[in-house]
């Protein structure tokens, strides 16, 4: 489904429409800062007091809880398919997907079947309680410095061998464009074939719709669909012979569901 088009409307009934949109988009911010107390107080206790699988296993149901109570009190809706193709017992895994919002992290805070950690940008420090919570459970990289980016590749690959997903947007940041899907990085692709570790394609329908960045202060509640294809093993692979390979599969994958799902529920 498209997002609800208000130029067409006349004149006041757009004003009026754009007023409540804001409105939402407040009370989801307020939303965001009440829950993210509550998860921080939890993550405070399993941080400081928790130890080992014990401390993970806690942190993971402290996530899920965290992105479906925002979910729901921004009143939006997620649906999956897909998720039995991956074991949960599996080992880490490289998750990587589409990017069109800012609530496609706490999509995939409710919906992944792994505990993971986010590659976050070094700009999300400054958030307040997220800055803090990135610390401690995600990793960062500052896409500007070639050092930074090298440094980072090590840290993921340091946290895949101590056995903890990761998960990475391949576009790098929110699609901005009209197009269904923007060129991938190859960062997540280099990090599944070094650590030799599979990689999981996750496609997110429709979170435009909720938040955009071509609307910004903007949104609405809506319905959202993700899908998880089964783990591509990497083992074998090398960056010589099969990165650019690996990527292009992993990107057909996710077009394939966004062209899929666009063309059975676009209206």
């Amino acid at each position: 489904m498209q997002a609800f088009d208000t130029e067409t409307l006349p004149a006041p009934l757009r004003a009026m429409v754009v007023l409540v949109q804001r409105l939402w988009f407040a009370w989801c911010c307020l939303a965001t800062l009440l829950i993210g107390l509550v998860a921080l107080v939890c993550y405070g206790f399993i941080f400081n007091f928790l130890r080992g699988s014990t401390a993970s296993n806690a942190a993971y149901m402290v996530t899920k809880w965290w992105g479906k109570a925002l979910l729901a009190a921004m009143l939006v809706r997620i649906t999956s398919e897909g998720l039995e193709k991956i074991d949960p017992a599996g080992g880490a895994y490289i998750l990587v997907s589409n990017h069109l919002s800012v609530v496609d992290i706490p999509i995939c805070m409710s919906t992944a079947p792994v505990a993971f950690s986010f590659l976050a940008k070094q700009e999300v420090d400054k958030v307040p309680i997220i800055g803090y919570l990135a610390r401690n459970m995600h990793v960062y990289v500052d896409r500007k410095s070639k050092k930074s980016r090298k440094e980072t590749l090590e840290r993921m690959k340091a946290h895949i061998d101590s056995g903890h997903s990761i998960h990475i947007y391949a576009e790098g940041t929110r699609n901005r464009t009209n197009e269904l899907l923007q060129d991938f990085y190859d960062g997540a692709f280099k990090l599944a074939i070094e650590t030799q570790q599979p990689i999981v394609a996750m496609t997110i329908c429709d979170s435009d719709k909720v938040s955009t960045p071509k609307k910004p202060f903007l949104g609405s509640p809506a319905w959202v669909h993700c899908v998880w294809d089964a783990p591509i093993s990497t083992k074998g692979m090398t960056i010589e012979n099969d990165l650019e390979h690996l990527k292009t599969i992993v990107r057909e994958r996710i077009l394939q569901n966004l062209e899929s799902y666009h063309a059975n529920y676009h209206i």
